[in-house]
């Protein structure tokens, strides 16, 4: 078990995980073979470019059993400028973070709609869905940079790539240009700690701050991503934005805003719906709206990358890469993912509740034969 539902995200992140991880890299690069989906990303190459996106390294046990799995490139939970627990902190441990939902998918027109959750599965690992209420929680910036040098030498034993994921605090009568200092202030910091791939977290519907819904403000995003850029040292740092779903003409506009200072985008984060429980009560604390993940996204996350793709076409932008996140718990979302234009694939859900996945994946690269180059 990677992660106990029933308890709470400062529990799991205190113990978890909870299982004996066994390395499969080696089995999965023997079935693998000469087949395979190849990338470069950003001088980092791999035959099978799925990776785990912010939200459920929670430690480095956590990052040491994705790497075990198999799983590419890792991204820490994203990090703030100051010590803040999750929701449901009160240091009992009693009560959740996380419940399951089932699997129908999301539809546009369903989008923020109700939904009832369970602490029980609802589908097998393979089309697994959950939401949860978290709230961007944050080790203080002088533990997580040691986090962040450790990471690395663990990325050097197994031959993976690491992203740090930070978000700026909108703190009480704080302009724009101060939430914007507090990014790149972390991007910084991140970068003296050796991060040489720095994910600006712009999206993130379970704060009560701008910051979780700061994408949506082209005109801000662009005065983050820029005082982040002027912000880092090293010319080879790379920058990327975590944006959520919207439409072909958004993302057009937010590209043409921001692309001068930014080196990809990650999309989605999560798609917020508002859930409650078997008795029609608030399931999870936070708020009565949280953010669905896993496999009921699926449909509106590779929307997403479709979007993206045409709009970065349109503008011929060749050196901002898409970066697809949502709904993967399956090969065929993996694939779909791509064959909408991602450069790399990244999951949430299936690291904890599909951790076979990679493996999964290798099996079906090879069985089908499929040979690709991005």
């Amino acid at each position: 078990m990677r992660y106990k539902i029933e308890r709470t995200f400062e529990y799991n992140k205190d113990n978890g995980p909870f299982e004996s991880v066994s390395n499969k890299n080696n089995k999965i690069k023997k079935i693998l073979g000469k087949y395979g989906v190849r990338t470069d990303f950003f001088g980092f190459k791999t035959a099978l470019p799925i990776g785990v996106a912010a939200g459920t390294i929670h430690n480095l046990r956590y990052m040491e059993a994705s790497m075990k799995d198999g799983f590419e490139l890792l991204t820490w939970k994203t990090f703030r400028s100051e010590h803040r627990l999750a929701h449901r902190n009160n240091g009992d441990y009693l009560g959740h973070n996380i419940i399951f939902l089932p699997s129908e998918t999301i539809s546009k027109k369903d989008m923020g709609a109700l939904r009832t959750g369970y602490i029980k599965q609802q589908d097998t690992p393979e089309f697994v869905s959950v939401t949860n209420s978290v709230g961007m929680p944050s080790p203080h910036p002088l533990d997580w940079v040691n986090m962040v040098k450790d990471g690395q030498k663990l990325a050097k034993k197994y031959n993976k790539a690491i992203i740090t994921s930070v978000v700026g605090t909108a703190r009480k009568d704080d302009d724009i240009f101060a939430l914007a200092r507090d990014y790149a202030f972390l991007a910084r910091f991140a970068e003296l700690a050796g991060e040489k791939i720095i994910e600006l977290n712009l999206s993130c519907p379970n704060v009560s701050g701008k910051e979780g819904v700061i994408y949506k403000d082209i005109k801000s995003s662009k005065i983050i991503a820029k005082t982040a850029r002027e912000a880092l040292r090293d010319k080879n740092t790379k920058l990327l934005l975590k944006l959520g779903y919207a439409n072909k003409g958004f993302y057009k506009r937010f590209l043409k805003a921001t692309s001068e200072f930014i080196d990809g985008v990650v999309a989605i984060n999560t798609i917020p719906m508002k859930v409650v429980d078997k008795k029609g009560k608030q399931a999870l604390p936070g708020g009565l709206s949280s953010g669905t993940c896993g496999y009921a996204i699926l449909d509106r996350a590779v929307e997403a990358v479709e979007n993206l793709a045409k709009a970065k076409k349109e503008l011929s932008l060749k050196n901002v890469k898409i970066i697809g996140c949502g709904g993967v718990t399956t090969p065929d979302g993996f694939m779909r993912h791509i064959n909408a234009g991602a450069e790399f694939v990244m999951v949430a859900t299936a690291s904890l509740f599909n951790p076979q996945l990679p493996l999964q994946l290798a099996e079906y690269l090879a069985e089908n034969k499929i040979k690709k180059r991005i």
